[in-house]
């Protein structure tokens, strides 16, 4: 019984965090909250950035199963407190704290002789959740906003609650986690594995770092532009991402930093994936059964460059624009991207826990662009005319650069797999 609770802990505990680390807050019009873009520090990767460190740091330090066993009730019920109606944006912090304890305290659980299949079901349930995460918030901020514009938000309407969406996994989190600590009451043994290794915990902390000074530079750029100087800028300082990424996968022992890749070519990939809108509630059931399908498959079929195959040619699909091909994108994104990277990060699996904690939480600390254009000048007007293949330069250029993003991680990704010694966990 005590194996199932575990599978139920690790499906809602990891959806739960992945939702509050994927869109911790979000901006709204601003004629409904009377503010424009939130400065760095209160940026939804800069809150996503402190859960990340804090769940490598639990990870990588916590072995004694009370101890971990309290971290995962003391997360899910800082998410829980903060979930309940109230001002969300001004609490987080405090709740991406928890979404960091609540998944730290996960990946610690997964060390177990299934440790692979148990992996592969936190992936599924971050997955998921990443996916989710920002067609939830965009419900949840809506909600909030006055009744007095609600002619002008048609997502209003909807007539599920939307505090039940992500409120109800946090409360079965803390039931499932309530039961794993009654059922070890009084068991301090030790999770059978050393802590996290120094370099784990650089890896771990420095991905959140370099992501936040990154967004402090895209912000930056964005914001020096003005009607003074009315040219497209460009920020091409988002590939080094990919390279820290790389470079961290490769640093690391054995085939532990495989699952870093697979994570970053989700956060390369994901973008558009994590974009769309529901117009019925049901639709968000869509990543989330498709991330389940791709992590068991991942977990049973392990072949994780098949994946990276697939996410590039997702990535690629950006190269033309207009009917019908804006269409295959948009049914790639909700369809392709869940399977896929489910796939593609259980196949990738198994690696140790702070290095686990890491990849989970990769694509919400580097939820940024590789390159982007802005300015008063980055967009084209509508017109009625077809849109031809390559007909826009920088369509084909930022396109082109994720495919090559995606390509370099599988091309990493390979030679970790097939240069280095076999990783001494068997796969069960």
């Amino acid at each position: 019984m005590a194996a199932w609770i575990k599978v139920v802990l690790l499906v809602f505990g990891g959806y739960t965090a992945a939702v509050v680390l994927g869109a911790p807050t979000v901006d709204t019009y601003p004629m409904a909250t009377g503010f424009g873009p939130a400065p760095v520090m209160a940026s939804a990767i800069a809150a996503s950035a402190t859960g990340a460190v804090v769940a490598v740091l639990v990870a990588a330090g916590i072995r004694q199963r009370t101890r971990v066993a309290a971290a995962v009730l003391a997360g899910a019920l800082l998410v829980v407190v903060v979930a309940l109606p109230g001002a969300w944006r001004f609490d987080m912090y405090i709740s991406v704290i928890g979404a960091g304890s609540l998944l730290g305290g996960l990946a610690v659980m997964c060390i177990d002789p299934r440790r692979a299949r148990l992996q592969a079901v936190l992936a599924a349930a971050v997955v998921a959740g990443l996916l989710t995460a920002a067609p939830i918030a965009e419900f949840r901020d809506f909600a909030s906003t006055p009744r007095r514009y609600a002619d002008y938000l048609e997502v209003s309407f909807q007539p599920v609650p939307v505090n039940a969406v992500w409120l109800i996994p946090g409360v079965v989190t803390l039931v499932a986690g309530a039961s794993m600590w009654v059922i070890g009451r009084g068991d301090a043994a030790l999770f059978g594995e050393r802590r996290g290794s120094r370099r784990e915990l650089l890896v771990g902390i420095g991905i959140p770092v370099v992501g936040t000074g990154l967004h402090w530079s895209f912000e930056r750029a964005v914001m020096s532009s003005s009607a003074e100087a009315p040219e497209a800028g460009r920020w091409l300082l988002g590939v080094v991402a990919v390279v820290v990424v790389i470079a961290a996968a490769l640093w690391l022992c054995e085939h532990t930093g495989t699952v870093l890749l697979a994570a970053m070519a989700l956060a390369v990939v994901g973008r558009e994936a994590v974009s769309w809108s529901p117009t019925v509630w049901p639709l968000l059931l869509v990543p989330v059964v498709l991330a389940g399908v791709g992590a068991w498959l991942g977990h049973r079929f392990p072949r994780a460059l098949v994946g990276i195959g697939v996410l590039a040619l997702v990535a690629a699909s950006g190269v033309a624009d207009g009917l019908p091909w804006d269409d295959m994108r948009i049914a790639a994104n909700l369809f392709v991207v869940p399977l896929a990277a489910a796939y593609t990060i259980a196949a990738s699996l198994p690696s140790t826990p702070p290095v686990v904690a890491t990849s989970m939480t990769l694509p919400a600390a580097l939820a940024l662009p590789l390159v982007a254009q802005y300015g008063w000048t980055a967009y084209t007007p509508l017109t009625s005319e077809p849109v031809e293949w390559l007909s826009n330069s920088w369509t084909w250029m930022s396109s082109a650069v994720s495919v090559a993003a995606v390509v370099a991680l599988g091309g990493a990704m390979a030679w970790i797999q097939y240069r280095r010694p076999t990783d001494v966990r068997r796969r069960t």
